[in-house]
C-alpha cells in the first residue's frame, strides 16, 4: 500500500498480529484520547480477503445505522484501480449515540492479493442533520483528493508500481 500520513500528523495507535495491522493518526494539535480528525490505515486478512471491497463499505454502514441516530452515505467511486477492487465511500452520522457527537468519515477500501486494506478518514463534529447541505464540502474534496493518491501496487504486469513516488501527499493536513 503506498500510503503516508499528512506531514506532521502523529502515530497514536498501532496494532499488529497475524489477521490484522491497524495503524492510527491525528494531527500533531490533537492526542489520543481527545481528537476531532483521526486518520487509519488498516489491513485484513482472512475472512475479510474475501469480501468485496464494496461489502465492507456496506457492513460499514451498517454497523453506522446501529449506532447513529441519523445516517446518509454515498458511493463516491467504486472500479478498478491498478487492477485492484477498489471502493471509496462517504458516511455521515448526524449523532453518535455512544459519543453524542456527529461524524463525517470517508474510506476507501482496495483488495489486494494477501490483504484487504481500508483508509479512513473520520472528523467528530457537534452532532448535525445529515440531509443539511451545510456539509464541509471543501474538507470532503481535500480528503478525497487525498485518498486518490493511495494506490496499491506488487510490482507485477498486473499490479505495476509508479516510477516515482505516488504516496499520498500531506494535502489532508488542513483538515482539523
Amino acid at each position: 500500500l503506498l500510503a503516508t500520513a499528512p506531514k506532521g500528523w502523529i502515530n497514536v495507535f498501532q496494532l499488529n498480529n497475524s489477521d490484522t495491522r491497524l495503524t492510527n493518526f491525528v494531527p500533531p494539535d490533537q492526542s489520543k484520547d481527545d481528537w476531532s480528525t483521526k486518520l487509519s490505515f488498516e489491513a485484513h486478512t482472512t475472512e475479510a480477503l474475501s469480501l468485496d471491497p464494496i461489502d465492507l463499505l456496506f457492513s460499514e454502514a451498517e454497523t453506522d445505522k446501529s449506532r447513529c441516530n441519523r445516517v446518509i452515505h454515498y458511493n463516491i467511486f467504486s472500479g478498478l484501480e491498478n487492477n485492484y477492487q477498489t471502493s471509496v465511500r462517504l458516511f455521515l452520522c448526524g449523532e453518535n449515540t455512544f459519543t453524542g457527537r456527529g461524524e463525517i468519515k470517508l474510506i476507501k477500501a482496495i483488495r489486494g492479493n494477501d490483504y484487504l486494506y481500508s483508509v479512513r478518514i473520520v472528523r467528530r463534529t457537534p452532532p448535525f442533520d445529515v440531509n443539511d447541505e451545510a456539509q464541509p464540502k471543501e474538507e470532503v474534496a481535500l480528503w478525497s483528493t487525498y485518498l486518490r493518491k493511495i494506490s496499491l501496487c506488487d510490482g507485477s504486469t498486473n499490479h505495476p508500481c509508479p516510477q516515482t513516488g505516488n504516496e499520498a501527499e500531506s494535502q489532508v493536513n488542513s483538515s482539523r
